[in-house]
């Protein structure tokens, strides 16, 4: 296969769209898009102009040599299924799908019909169709699959700007878990401390706003020292006082917050142990402390 791609999308949502537009500022060549509606295909083309788009998907893959599922997950092995059927790929194509959940198994269908398969997936979020700057430069994107599409999802990736991860097949699950805990569950965290300080008297806007130099503090200090070496705060110094006083008037004030307070803290135990900045007795007692009543 050449440096250069023909490729086709299918699912021109917020990540497929974004996709195609890096994808052929890298000098890729869209020859098709194709989504369920066709407002959703005209909004995508009006930045990428596609050689063919179409609300049937094998009328617009069967010219490229790389296709994109980029369809929501219960879809994927569907839509694999329909271009199988109806002969929507050419026999050198390759397809990835872009869950970060799935495998590249959900392509079986594919792959049974003797193609290539790997999965690609970007480490980012997308929440509008087209985002400025470029949102692949300096994030990671997880390849997964045949060797022949995981080398060839590496280049793409680097013609993203982006770096690269190989994931195993066995290990999507977990690998995407992580990213779900990492970037749905701050924003969760973050409303738990936001809350706090609602109910500590602070207004709306300065409830986050103030933590957010402490949590860009956080992310420099991880970047340097790494964890555990960046955790700080009373269980990291052991202070069973501060969390007693902490777990008290939670309960008092906005108490469904509670169980997961304590559950962060009884995780956060090990860490400081890691670090070595509290004893095993202090660990005894601050579990203790965050054990559930």
């Amino acid at each position: 296969m050449s440096s250069t791609i023909n490729f086709a999308i299918i699912g021109c949502g917020r990540l497929g769209t974004n996709l195609s537009i890096r994808l052929k500022e890298a000098g890729h060549t869209p020859v098709g898009l194709s989504s369920r509606h066709l407002e959703s295909i005209q909004n995508a083309n009006e930045f990428i102009n596609a050689q063919i788009i179409d609300t049937i998907p094998w009328n617009v893959t069967s010219s490229a040599n790389v296709v994109f599922i980029t369809t929501p997950d219960d879809s994927i092995e569907t839509v694999c299924q329909q271009l199988i059927e109806n002969n929507g790929f050419n026999s050198n194509a390759i397809v990835y799908h872009c869950s970060g959940s799935l495998s590249s198994s959900v392509l079986a269908a594919a792959s049974a019909a003797g193609l290539n398969v790997g999965s690609f997936h970007p480490v980012q979020s997308f929440p509008v169709i087209y985002i400025e700057p470029n949102p692949f430069e300096r994030i990671y994107v997880s390849v997964e699959g045949d060797p022949i599409a995981i080398e060839l999802g590496k280049k793409i990736a680097i013609d993203l700007k982006a770096s690269v991860v190989e994931v195993s097949t066995d290990g999507k699950k977990l690998y995407h878990a992580a990213a779900v805990v990492a970037s749905n569950y701050l924003i969760t965290l973050l409303e738990m401390a936001k809350q706090f300080n609602i109910h500590a008297g602070l207004s709306e806007n300065e409830a986050l706003a103030i933590l957010k130099p402490l949590i860009q503090g956080t992310l420099n200090n991880i970047d340097k020292q790494g964890i555990p070496g960046a955790l700080t705060g009373p269980i990291s110094r052991g202070d069973i006082k501060t969390i007693r006083d902490h777990i008290q008037k939670i309960q008092q004030i906005i108490p469904d917050f509670l169980d997961l307070y304590q559950t962060l803290g009884r995780y956060t135990v090990p860490i400081a142990q890691a670090q070595k900045t509290i004893s095993t007795d202090s660990a005894s007692l601050l579990n203790k402390q965050l054990a559930k009543k």
